[in-house]
């Protein structure tokens, strides 16, 4: 059966599970029994059931777009616990939708597919993050528990205060609830891809993602990996900016700084050297 690749896990994708649908036994091959996949007639291998959800929503005599539904909420439950991230999913989804507009015509318009499948992969997502200082939605931390992070390194390091920076996504905001998710999704996703896998992750409000790092070299080659990472995709017309800030000495101004940058506070550009000593009020690219 044909793979989908979700973070360079092999999984069976709707595309493929529609080509290899169901067909009958006078079809082709001469003798799978009725309701016999082409695929598992000759592999023995059913698709997961979420996949199975959708494409036999798809296959019925009169497809029912409230069952299409049904079968997208399943397959996204079943992808949020298993491989993948959202643009995997809608990925798949916008393959099977291309097949299905050009030959037989799909139940449910493309775009109100795609609305419900973030539907349910928030849904999916919520249910299982939803923990004390996680933000359900992105799975990234909360300002609060990153500000609790900040004095625990401190204490850890024996050096108070330690030299810490953030690396801060800053996008504009969208219209309508569907552009919002996607777009804290998408800055979540980033994050996790290209910054190093020991720092502190959050989300403040939806137009604002923050990386918890040293003072060090790294944290600006991170920078332009982030830079260069919402340049397509769902993120490339929403204007990112990708700063780096300097953690305050005065811890207890953190907050102030936060609060200011997602409030669009104007900060300056002056290029600093790593490690370099100052109150945290602008940007250190």
């Amino acid at each position: 059966m044909t793979m989908f690749n979700h973070d360079e896990v092999p999984v069976t994708s709707l595309l493929a599970a529609w080509l290899e649908r169901p067909v009958p036994a006078s079809a082709r091959e001469p003798d799978p029994a009725p309701g016999t996949s082409r695929a598992e007639a000759t592999t023995g291998e059913l698709p997961p059931p979420g996949v199975e959800a959708v494409v036999d929503a798809l296959t019925a005599d009169r497809p029912d777009p409230e069952d299409v539904v049904h079968g997208l909420t399943v397959f996204a439950w079943e992808r949020a616990a298993t491989a993948g991230d959202l643009t995997c999913l809608l990925d798949e989804l916008d393959e099977l939708w291309d097949v299905l507009e050009a030959s037989v015509g799909a139940p449910l318009p493309r775009l109100t597919a795609r609305h419900r499948l973030v539907d349910a992969w928030v849904d999916a997502v919520a249910a299982e993050r939803g923990s004390p200082g996680i933000d359900p939605l992105s799975g990234l931390h909360t300002a609060g528990y990153l500000y609790g992070r900040v004095h625990e390194l401190d204490r850890l390091s024996g050096i108070e205060p330690s030299a810490l920076v953030l690396l801060a996504m800053r996008w504009d905001p969208a219209d309508g609830p569907w552009r919002r998710i996607a777009r804290v999704l998408q800055a979540a996703s980033a994050l996790r891809s290209r910054v190093r896998p020991d720092a502190t992750l959050s989300i403040v409000g939806t137009t604002m993602a923050l990386a918890l790092v040293p003072d060090d070299a790294r944290a600006r080659v991170e920078r332009i990996s982030l830079t260069k990472a919402v340049e397509t995709g769902e993120l490339s017309t929403a204007h990112v900016r990708v700063d780096v800030f300097a953690v305050p000495d005065s811890r207890a101004r953190l907050p102030e700084l936060v609060t200011g940058l997602l409030g669009g506070a104007s900060v300056d550009h002056e290029i600093r050297p790593p490690r370099f000593r100052h109150s945290g009020s602008g940007s250190l690219d």
